[in-house]
């Protein structure tokens, strides 16, 4: 199994197993449920606090609406919450260095005809998570190619998830592509400049060359 292929699921769309109370230093847990009070599988949760870096962190729900947010320096963080067919909802949250953080429960109301539910408007959970299976199984079978077109069709029907640059990286580094690579690592840095990973690769890349010049 590719090393991209765990983290990108759990980051992306693949439902995370977080639970509990936020109760540790930069960790904010919480649920999200619809108007009905069911949970949410596969909302996407973004955390932002322009003031500290990183300045944004991403989280999915899992099957039983629950969600986690790791890393989180004290501040002020605006917190988005949205799901295929659901308005999105924002919220504000104070954090703090030390001792327990808030939990957040949100709840999304169903989007109207011809209100705009976010960036997943119109792809849902299962197809997305479908097309990510179908693409990491065609690299772990080392059908690179087949993986790269499958990941890059669901980047163009759902933008908002800049992460399968991630795996589009790391396959195009098998195939000794480093410069495409380095592209699918600045293009994902051009939506999240303070992504760690993309830079991590990136400074890899730098590296490699400096050795094998």
């Amino acid at each position: 199994m590719l090393p991209f292929r765990r983290p990108l699921l759990l980051a992306v769309i693949a439902m995370l197993a977080m639970c509990g109370v936020a109760t540790a230093q930069g960790h904010v847990a919480g649920t999200v449920r619809d108007a009905d009070g069911k949970p949410l599988k596969g909302a996407t949760i973004t955390a932002e606090d322009p003031d500290v870096a990183p300045s944004t962190f991403t989280s999915t729900s899992d099957a039983k609406g629950r969600f986690s947010l790791l890393g989180l320096r004290g501040g002020t963080w605006k917190v988005t919450v949205q799901a295929p067919g659901f308005l999105p909802e924002a919220a504000t949250i104070t954090t703090h260095s030390l001792g327990p953080n808030p939990t957040l429960d949100i709840v999304l109301q169903p989007a109207r005809d011809g209100v705009s539910a976010g960036p997943l408007h119109g792809a849902s959970a299962a197809s997305i998570q479908q097309q990510l299976d179908a693409a990491a199984s065609f690299a772990d079978a080392g059908q690179d190619a087949q993986s790269i077109a499958a990941y890059r069709q669901l980047l163009t029907r759902v933008p908002a998830l800049t992460s399968i640059h991630l795996a589009i990286g790391a396959l195009l580094e098998r195939q000794h592509d480093d410069s495409g690579a380095r592209a699918e690592y600045e293009a994902l840095l051009a939506a999240e400049p303070d992504n760690a990973e993309a830079k991590a690769a990136i400074e890899r890349l730098k590296k490699g060359a400096g050795e094998n010049s």
